[in-house]
């Protein structure tokens, strides 16, 4: 199956890795899966891998190919890609797989079919996928939420301040990701970073909790000044729209009562989206 769907672009040696897994859209809210991938990409310098052929996962009318077109020429043509990377961790830690994709529109059991066999042909021995919810939180927390598929796994999600997920409802490719992990008995957990209801964009202080967290699994250190500003000017622009917006200030009141159990969830006020009253500062 690797043979008809993968594309390789090197064959490291890679020491007992360990591969960290981040989707784009539906379960990506705060932009926190895609940008902590991207962010320990950039940041540890890690390479290209291989890539899984889009035309067999992606509805193309749906993620359109993005072009640049100038004085009538081609200049550009971006695809969406399914994109491993990696990095060999000489700071004494597993070495890391990265992969970084939009979630697949189709044919996810034939995905998760793949990625296992790739997981088996790299010897990977913990897969890791990273997602982001919206959830009846304020933008001062920074709350990651797990699940896991082997009982062993539990004690260490708990001994990093990891909640532990309750859920019912759609899911994300994850969950055949995690199902495929409980039936074959393959170490598997997942990663959850929450995100106000109110608020559109990247979620800067759970974005930083959560790549501080990899650094302490995988034991490699990460540079996060950058993170660090940026998270500190959302912070200024969040003071100035609270200052000026009366509704907002209640509504983050009603949160906090239903957080401590004073309220009812059906007394909390329709969603307040203010991403417009703020400047946008994305991590590049």
């Amino acid at each position: 199956m690797i043979d008809e769907f993968v594309t390789f672009h090197q064959d490291p040696v890679l020491r007992n890795p360990a591969l960290i897994a981040g989707f784009g859209d539906w379960s990506n809210a705060g932009n926190v899966a895609l940008k902590s991938i991207e962010y320990v990409i950039r940041k540890k310098g890690a390479t290209l891998l291989a890539e899984i052929e889009t035309d067999h996962f992606y509805h193309f009318t749906q993620n359109r190919p993005v072009i640049s077109i100038k004085e009538g020429r081609l200049q550009r043509l971006d695809v969406k890609r399914i994109s491993f990377y990696a990095w060999p961790n000489d700071e004494g830690g597993h070495d890391l797989i990265l992969l970084k994709a939009q979630e697949p529109d189709y044919r996810w059991h034939t995905f998760v079919d793949v990625l296992f066999d790739l997981c088996a042909h790299w010897k990977v021995y913990l897969i890791i996928s990273l997602g982001g919810m919206y959830d009846d939180v304020l933008h001062t927390e920074s709350i990651i939420s797990g699940v896991y598929a082997l009982d062993n796994w539990k004690g260490a999600l708990l001994e990093h301040g990891i909640h532990l997920v309750d859920y019912e409802g759609p899911s994300g490719v994850h969950s055949l990701i995690m199902q495929k992990a409980q039936k074959e008995q393959y170490p598997y957990i997942g990663l959850w970073g929450h995100s106000p209801l109110y608020l559109r964009g990247t979620n800067f202080r759970v974005l930083n909790r959560m790549i501080s967290m990899l650094s302490s699994l995988f034991s490699f250190s990460i540079e996060t000044l950058e993170l660090e500003r940026s998270l500190k000017e959302f912070e200024h622009q969040m003071e100035e729209v609270l200052e000026k917006n009366a509704e907002l200030q209640e509504y983050i009141k009603k949160i906090k009562k239903l957080r401590s159990g004073k309220l009812q969830k059906k007394d909390i006020p329709k969603v307040i989206n203010i991403q417009d009253f703020l400047r946008h500062k994305d991590s590049e």
